[in-house]
């Protein structure tokens, strides 16, 4: 079970808890996974103990616990008042859940740390809420939300592991190995929308490997906004290996002037992060990640060929109109895809959220019951936070006006009097703005209802962190801007899930440039790059799969001008390891490249799809490059079935040789690979993942898939 978010729920919870007061008090946390023990006395709170269980080995130095830092000041008043909190008890379920509460006297204030374990597989989560029970409106700074140590064991060295997002681009890293020392030093910041460039934002989540010992720990943070991750290398002590102090939670946390607005009766709650540990390396620990992202974090999955095959409209950019998307619906199904999706295009200005009558004469319903009639989903893009400059109609709920004497307060300033918006991006709302949210959730509520969706995609940025509105709840501190728009966003999508729990979310904003866990929380799946040529996406794949489950990873899929049919497999592959979007149009490709697609897609529905869905990953290789070869396998959990799926690049060498994972070394298995006219053969596990498999390519640029399935003795 996930940490609640709603903490003004404990007191249900009160009954069946027991109380533990006194000025110290600890807990053991426990998922199968991990043992997490915590100690509070008066104004400290720290981990005291991070271990995987079953093993004897503490993560957590022996010489010192890093401390959560609880917020030391408040103002108000323009008086500074010094916090002195005073450990006032504990609520303790077993090891699943405990709940530490501190009090201060001046001003009246109480904080309660929430700790809760997975039943199962998965880390500990744990998030700081802080109450204000005074008269007064009050300024705190941003809290921390988990900080602990990590050392390796004595003649080990511990590597830092973290990905970037995809963004606009991936970039010639993605993911990052770096050697721990007592200098090293790592901040990673992740940001509402990351920027572009060489100095790209990290997805929240973080790794420590033991390099010798085969075992390590993750860590995450599960929100949208301004939030950073900080390694700092340990001193180095004798009879020890390398560490850190690692520190999650909001950017700037703890610092000036990064603060928030408290009013009486209210309660601030930090982002909730997440701590667990693995035995193996840092795909055995994604792995067990990613199970527990499916059934903790993402929302439930009510279609069972969920990734679902998707073909989208934006191959042929704004110029999607009711002749095209039936052309395109025809193709999808005649190439075995499930759901067709309208890209941008089908609105009539940004802002005014109808569907063009000149494109869509018939609306959006009838393209929608179009593609229902012939088997498919339907999927629309919406920009729903964008403003535009398109006057109001007598149904306002569409048109969303920045110069609208009522709205223009929902924007994060005014816009100039002669701005105009894009094709298709406007001005960004301010979700912190309660108004602003409700009315977003009437617009979505009813274009769901309307058009007749399966899946909404939102596109553009989505959570400002920069606002001059005075009238919102938030500071002018960037991390409490961002802060407040998050919850905004969340209250917005929760609030619509619950409406209709059975639509699909995508989130895109520009194609991986908003990547984290909170968004997790919210869709079904995320566009990790908006780039999309063979190389980016699997080069995007390879860096968001260790931080997210790959059925959530969605590779948009574009024409490449190819030679040969080896290259075209290799441009649909290299977006069918996670989510498959089409974003062209097939209905210009030739009859045998139609031929080769619908292979594809028989292969991903029938041998793909059950391992993307509930398999675990490993990833065989560096990083694509575009010259070596590179490669990723699935294994299902008992290790009978499982694909390779290899690439080769610009390089000369034909043949290369791969190392597979997650197999039974005593079980047989039939070899057979997808292409060429290679004879199947029956090897051991134990001989696949010790002696390795060679895969033949002559052509550069071409792939191959090569399916293991476990036969009987």
């Amino acid at each position: 079970m996930a940490l609640l978010r709603s903490l003004g729920t404990l007191g249900i919870f009160a009954a069946c808890l027991a109380p533990v007061r006194g000025h110290a008090a600890n807990a053991e946390l426990a998922t199968s996974d991990t043992l997490l023990r915590v100690q509070a006395t008066d104004g400290h709170l720290a981990v005291t103990s991070l271990r995987l269980r079953g093993t004897g080995r503490d993560w957590v130095p022996r010489d010192s616990a890093v401390a959560i830092v609880l917020p030391a000041s408040a103002r108000a008043d323009d008086r500074e008042y010094p916090l002195s909190w005073k450990h006032a008890g504990m609520l303790h379920d077993g090891k699943e859940r405990a709940v530490f509460t501190f009090r201060c006297q001046e001003p009246a204030l109480e904080l309660r740390s929430v700790w809760q374990a997975a039943r199962g597989s998965g880390p500990v989560e744990h998030t700081l809420a802080v109450t204000n029970r005074s008269t007064q409106t009050l300024l705190l700074p941003l809290s921390t939300s988990l900080a602990f140590g990590a050392r390796a064991a004595a003649g080990h060295s511990l590597t830092h592991w973290w990905v970037e997002k995809g963004a606009g681009y991936p970039t010639g890293h993605g993911t990052h190995h770096d050697p721990v020392s007592p200098g090293y030093r790592c901040s990673l910041l992740s940001l509402p929308y990351s920027r572009d460039g060489d100095d790209r934002d990290a997805i929240p989540w973080t790794a420590g490997q033991a390099d010798t010992a085969r075992e390590g720990w993750y860590a995450g943070i599960e929100f949208s906004g301004r939030v950073r991750l900080t390694l700092n290398g340990l001193p180095a002590a004798a009879g020890t290996g390398t560490g850190v102090a690692a520190e999650l939670g909001l950017d700037g946390a703890n610092q000036e002037p990064e603060r928030t607005r408290l009013l009486p009766g209210a309660t601030w709650q930090s982002p909730t992060v997440f701590v667990g540990c693995y035995a193996g390396d840092v795909d055995d620990g994604a792995n067990r990640l990613h199970r527990w992202v499916e059934r903790a974090l993402r929302p439930p999955v009510s279609d069972p060929r969920y990734p679902l095959l998707t073909l989208n409209s934006w191959g042929s950019g704004m110029a999607v109109d009711e002749p095209l998307a039936r052309r395109m619906m025809d193709d999808a199904v005649s190439l075995g895809l499930e759901m067709f999706h309208v890209d941008a295009g089908w609105f009539r200005s940004p802002g005014d959220w109808r569907a063009n009558p000149a494109k869509f004469p018939h609306g959006l319903a009838a393209t929608a019951d179009q593609a229902h009639a012939k088997g498919l989903k339907f999927g629309l893009w919406v920009g729903w936070t964008q403003g535009g400059i398109e006057p109001d109609a007598p149904d306002r709920q569409a048109i969303l006006n920045v110069f609208a004497p009522d709205r223009r307060d929902w924007f994060p300033h005014d816009c100039p009097p002669n701005w105009t918006p894009s094709d298709f991006t406007g001005a960004a709302l301010c979700l912190a703005d309660p108004a602003a949210g409700d009315w977003c959730l009437s617009l979505l509520d009813r274009l769901v209802r309307e058009f007749h969706l399966d899946l909404l995609e939102h596109d553009q940025p989505m959570i400002v962190d920069s606002c001059v509105r005075t009238g919102h709840p938030h500071t002018a501190s960037s991390a409490d801007v961002a802060y407040h728009a998050a919850r905004g966003y969340y209250r917005v999508y929760d609030a619509l899930r619950r409406l209709h729990p059975t639509l699909l979310f995508e989130d895109c904003v520009n194609g991986g440039h908003t990547v984290d866990y909170g968004i997790v929380r919210r869709v079904h799946y995320i566009s990790i790059t908006d780039t999309y040529s063979p190389l980016a996406n699997r080069r995007a794949f390879y860096d968001t799969s260790h931080a997210l489950p790959p059925s959530m990873c969605e590779c948009y899929v574009q024409n490449e001008p190819v030679r040969t049919p080896a290259e075209f497999r290799t441009m649909l592959r290299s977006g069918m390891m996670g989510w498959f979007t089409l974003m062209c149009d097939p209905t210009q490709w030739t009859a045998e490249q139609h031929i080769i697609a619908r292979r594809q897609v028989s292969l991903y529905k029938t041998r793909l799809r059950p391992l993307i869905r509930s398999g675990n990953l490993y990833h065989l290789t560096e990083r694509p490059d575009g010259e070596r070869w590179d490669a990723v396998q699935y294994a299902d959990g008992a290790g009978r079935p499982a694909v390779l799926m290899a690439f080769r690049g610009t390089t000369p060498e034909p043949r290369h040789l791969f190392h597979l994972r997650g197999l039974r070394p005593e079980a047989r298995y039939q070899v057979t690979f997808e292409d060429g006219d290679v004879p199947t053969v029956t090897r051991s596990g134990k001989d696949l993942m010790e002696q390795g498999l060679a895969v033949d390519l002559p052509e550069p640029g071409s792939s191959q898939l090569v399916f293991v399935t476990a036969v009987a003795r």
